[in-house]
């Protein structure tokens, strides 16, 4: 009877308190798995308003961005088109038909002038070529070539624009003139293609020879 007394208060005091402490942590795990879904849904519903946020500021982002565009379209003044040959500064040769089917030194693509300041620019062009003698001296052949077909082109526009306003009695001697004159750039070209110091400097100096020959018939 002892006995049995004696394995009855082992069991309340061994095996109970065993069931108890496994109660106990199952109960403190339910808690941390509950605390911790708490959080999750906490962080996931922050989430979506943070998502949310960012849409909703997108939209109205957006939707600013397109008024101030469209009222920046709305303040835009637009006039009408220019008239025609020459209605902007620099704009006359907009409207001039360009003569592809002529060869190249005839075709016309710069501006055309009245005969007296065709003259001018002619003189103008007259001095650059003859400017090109440092380029000469150094052997820049590249620029010496590029230069001189510029102005040369320039040069044989306006002159043609002069002698067309002489009288007829003056052009045949004027055109012989400008004749030998083109004829001699065209050499002073070839030497610098050549790149022969001896050639361009003769026929620099033909050039020079020429160039004044043909504005002093101008006068």
């Amino acid at each position: 009877m002892a006995q049995a007394m004696a394995s009855m208060t082992g069991l309340s005091q061994g095996v109970l308190p065993s069931r108890r402490a496994g109660a106990a942590s199952r109960a403190s795990r339910t808690a941390v798995v509950v605390r911790a879904s708490a959080e999750g849904e906490t962080a996931a519903q922050a989430g979506r308003r943070a998502v949310l946020g960012l849409v909703a500021t997108g939209i109205v982002g957006g939707a600013f961005s397109q008024a101030v565009h469209a009222e920046a379209v709305k303040t835009i003044k637009i006039g009408a088109p220019p008239p025609p040959s020459g209605g902007l500064p620099g704009t006359l040769n907009s409207d001039q038909a360009r003569d592809f089917d002529l060869p190249l030194k005839q075709r016309f693509y710069l501006q055309p002038l009245p005969p007296a300041e065709a003259a001018a620019r002619a003189k103008t062009s007259a001095q650059d070529i003859l400017n090109l003698k440092p380029l000469i001296d150094k052997k820049a052949w590249p620029y010496v070539q590029n230069d001189l077909r510029l102005r040369a082109s320039y040069l044989r526009y306006d002159l043609n624009t002069v002698i067309a306003s002489k009288p007829k009695e003056e052009k045949k001697s004027l055109k012989e003139l400008t004749g030998k004159l083109f004829n001699t750039i065209d050499d002073l070209d070839h030497a610098a293609k050549i790149k022969s110091p001896t050639e361009a400097e003769k026929y620099y100096t033909a050039t020079k020879s020429a160039l004044d020959d043909v504005f002093a018939k101008l006068g």
